[in-house]
């Protein structure tokens, strides 16, 4: 009897740890539903939004259409003007529909494209659908090298590889400078290589034309952009015009790009045009040569002549595969005197500068997108109050 007692009294306690770990198992599921349910509601792109006034926007869309389900808009810019249009006390969304939006100028947003107090202006990818705004354009029509003059330069194992495209018969002429901020091509979403030397890493100044001119602190160096290279490749670059160097000239952590303004190569000396380095130059310090024709020499590389607008390529793939792009705004998005507003789930890419420039906004978010290919940063807030960048991916800045 003592032994059924005391089954029956670690029966019931058994039950009751059980019953205890069940209740207890219930009440955390619960609570994690209900935190998962709460951030899901307070997060910065569903705070309890719910549209009262709905625009959409595609790439099969017209400008001249009301920007409904049925009848899109195709421009961003047809959707901000009808935003703007529209009851700023109202809930308002701009669903963007999959696709490639390209603009050879930035959206602009100002204090009209605002939302009132209380209420938010979104701008959204429809969900489950992937939309790209591109600062560039999509060339068509490379063809292979024919010019024998131009194919004289190249080494031999390149000259069936290159391809050749017009970028002014494409309608693009400005092509900015190699010195930063100007051109770049893209190729199945990544950026390519402008040709150069050596295609991977540095080579070291072996000399400086004018020495102990500079001296910090005991280290000692040249404030002429006059430095001197070992070995003879420079002599394949007597017909380059437009022939730039990239350093770290005389700190590890300060580079410049300088466009080359003579090459010596009895003495093997490079000197660049002024302005000059702001340290100087140091023996032992490192650079590369680039935007250069004749060192257009393996898949990825390329080069723009910008005299002619021909831009020359090596593609590491067939070239109808990758959607070639050429960066041609300067910037993506424009805020200034914003308030309330959301730009959320986007990619935004392959511009000139900066994607999205904030100044003097409030409350104004970018939620969930992904910046990248950029020639300088991927957002710059300047002023304001409350703006943010939430769970976006960056990178190629």
């Amino acid at each position: 009897m003592q032994m059924n007692k005391s089954n029956r009294t670690s029966q019931s306690q058994f039950e009751d740890s059980s019953a205890t770990k069940l209740h207890s198992f219930a009440a955390s599921l619960s609570l994690k539903i209900v935190v998962i349910i709460t951030l899901a509601a307070i997060s910065p792109a569903n705070r309890g939004f719910c549209a009262e006034i709905e625009f959409f926007v595609s790439p099969d869309g017209n400008d001249v259409n009301p920007g409904t389900r049925a009848l899109p808009f195709k421009s961003l810019e047809a959707a901000r003007d009808a935003v703007s249009r529209s009851d700023r006390n109202s809930q308002r969304i701009v669903w963007i529909r999959a696709g490639v939006y390209e603009l050879d100028r930035p959206l602009v947003l100002t204090a009209e494209d605002s939302a009132g107090s209380g209420k938010r202006v979104l701008y959204r990818a429809w969900p489950g659908e992937k939309v790209r705004v591109v600062g560039g354009r999509e060339i068509a029509g490379f063809k292979p090298v024919v010019d024998r003059t131009i194919l004289g330069r190249l080494v031999p194992e390149a000259r069936s590889r290159i391809l050749q495209v017009d970028l002014k018969a494409a309608g693009i002429e400005d092509y900015g400078t190699a010195k930063g901020g100007g051109l770049e091509l893209f190729f199945d979403g990544r950026p390519m290589t402008l040709a150069r030397w050596p295609n991977e890493g540095f080579v070291k100044i072996d000399g400086l034309a004018e020495p102990d001119t500079v001296n910090v602190r005991g280290t000692r160096g040249s404030k002429t952009g006059k430095f001197m290279y070992t070995g003879d490749r420079p002599k394949r670059w007597s017909e380059e015009n437009d022939l730039w160097v990239h350093g770290y000239w005389f700190w590890d952590w300060s580079d410049e790009r300088h466009k080359v303004e003579a090459i010596d190569t009895e003495k093997r000396i490079i000197s660049v045009a002024p302005p000059y380095h702001r340290y100087g130059y140091r023996v032992g310090q490192w650079f590369y040569a680039m935007n250069i024709l004749a060192e257009l020499d393996r898949p990825g590389e390329w080069y723009l002549d910008r005299k002619t607008g021909i831009l020359y390529f090596w593609p590491p793939a067939p070239i109808e595969e990758g959607h070639p792009t050429v960066s041609v705004s300067d910037m993506l998005v424009s805020l200034s005197d914003v308030s309330n507003l959301t730009i959320q789930g986007v990619t935004l890419e392959a511009c000139r500068g900066t994607a999205v420039v904030m100044n003097n906004c409030t409350d104004t978010q970018i939620v969930g997108c992904v910046l990248r290919n950029l020639g300088s940063q991927a957002v710059r807030i300047e002023g304001g109050s409350n703006n943010s960048v939430t769970a976006c991916d960056i990178y190629g800045t």
